[in-house]
């Protein structure tokens, strides 16, 4: 059966999008919701399996606060952000929230893709190789991970850490492979969720 997503996207040409990247890919968008209402009247009606939610709707109610509200009403459903934000005090609140993901646009498909299908992957406990107690940072992953939390650049980690230039650059490129990612935001929030940094 396909997975049924619902997407709450203010932005029209995002949202289809989005849309078609994963028909693209034999999901199922049961429909596109552009607020924080609608995007509940539409939950209410449909059996959903993941919620791909932007954290920004404009004016009033947030993505967060929707996210915030469905998890007291039904745990079951998953929660992807997608959203343009990347300061950390914004994905703090968002993962406050417990999200399975965090995308950080623009993204692509192929991004996309695979954060879904490893959002769903863990959900049957199917092992992808992304965060699992099999596949946490080495040491030295942990300290540059938390350097870039910290909002150093590369040559400032270099100069702290004591090693190359190039050196970090490669440990940062290796790092986002891991695990799947796309930006340094989107390892932040990753990093948030696991409890690697606080």
């Amino acid at each position: 059966m396909k997975k049924r997503i619902l997407i709450l996207e203010d932005e029209a040409i995002v949202a289809w999008d989005v849309k078609q990247m994963l028909e693209q890919n034999d999901f199922e968008v049961i429909a596109i919701a552009n607020s924080y209402s609608s995007a509940f009247e539409l939950l209410n009606g449909h059996d959903v399996d993941l919620v791909l939610c932007d954290i920004n709707l404009g004016r009033g109610a947030t993505g967060i606060d929707f996210v915030r509200k469905m998890r007291s009403l039904q745990k079951g459903t998953k929660v992807i952000y997608i959203s343009a934000y990347s300061n950390e005090d914004i994905i703090q609140k968002a993962f406050e929230t417990q999200p399975d993901s965090y995308l950080t646009k623009p993204f692509t498909q192929e991004q996309l893709i695979v954060t879904v299908k490893s959002v769903f992957a863990k959900s049957n406990n199917i092992h992808s190789g992304n965060g699992n107690g099999e596949n946490l940072p080495t040491k030295r992953e942990l300290q540059i991970i938390r350097c870039i939390a910290d909002g150093m650049k590369s040559h400032e980690i270099s100069e702290r850490l004591g090693i190359s230039f190039e050196t970090v650059q490669t440990h940062r490129k290796n790092i986002l492979h891991k695990y799947n990612l796309g930006s340094s935001a989107e390892l932040i929030a990753y990093a948030l969720k696991h409890g690697w940094i606080e």
